[in-house]
């Protein structure tokens, strides 16, 4: 969406009305002024979408997360822990991208530790849950699943999903995903060290959690 430079005449109080509601939802003025103009005639701008989307995606996730900082730009992050040994604490951070187009946004998984032994189990466990998607949802979704593994951290595109859905629902059907990850993860770990029987297991927990889904992303 292009933008162009535009003279305005304003009263100082309007301004210093609009500085302040800017500064309370961390925007600039300009954006603050084009927020509240697009509401009035009624466009949904790039940002209101975003924000739309990463509010119902707040709202939408279950109990066992928690919102790490409040939704800012284009990015939500939040925590869960993980029963291994010392609970380490999982990190989702879910970036929504602003044009409408195939790819809804990027899932990133991390773990702040060092442990080799963690490190190594959560590696092999995302390599079960990629085979898991591959196996139950690759021909379901518009676009090739793209992956990053390294060193027990994960990412994964978010793909639009085929059918037209709501700013809302897509928030829904994003923290349904990270619901659905969190929760395989968790089935998976219960099972270690059998690592056939965690994959077995966390086959079981998807299959039933994937027949429920509506919306694939």
């Amino acid at each position: 969406m292009s933008k162009s430079i535009y003279s305005l005449v304003l009263t100082d109080e309007v301004v210093d009305a609009v500085d302040a509601l800017a500064r309370s939802a961390g925007m600039s003025r300009s954006a603050m002024i084009n927020s509240i103009l697009a509401e009035r005639v009624a466009y949904v701008t790039p940002e209101m979408r975003l924000r739309e989307i990463l509010d119902s995606l707040a709202r939408s996730m279950n109990s066992s997360f928690m919102l790490a900082e409040k939704p800012a730009g284009s990015t939500l992050s939040a925590r869960t822990s993980l029963k291994y040994r010392y609970k380490p604490t999982v990190k989702y951070s879910v970036e929504i991208f602003s044009e409408n187009g195939k790819r809804a946004g990027e899932l990133k998984v991390s773990f702040r530790s060092q442990n080799a032994a963690l490190i190594a189990d959560l590696t092999e466990f995302f390599k079960c849950w990629a085979g898991l998607e591959q196996k139950y949802i690759a021909d379901k979704i518009n676009d090739d699943i793209l992956y990053t593994i390294q060193d027990g951290r994960f990412s994964r595109t978010l793909n639009m999903p085929s059918e037209n859905i709501s700013e809302d629902e897509l928030g829904e059907a994003v923290a349904d995903y990270m619901a659905m990850l969190d929760g395989t993860m968790k089935e998976y770990f219960l099972k270690l060290p059998d690592t056939e029987n965690a994959a077995l297991s966390a086959e079981e927990f998807y299959r039933k959690e994937i027949d429920e889904r509506e919306v694939i992303i």
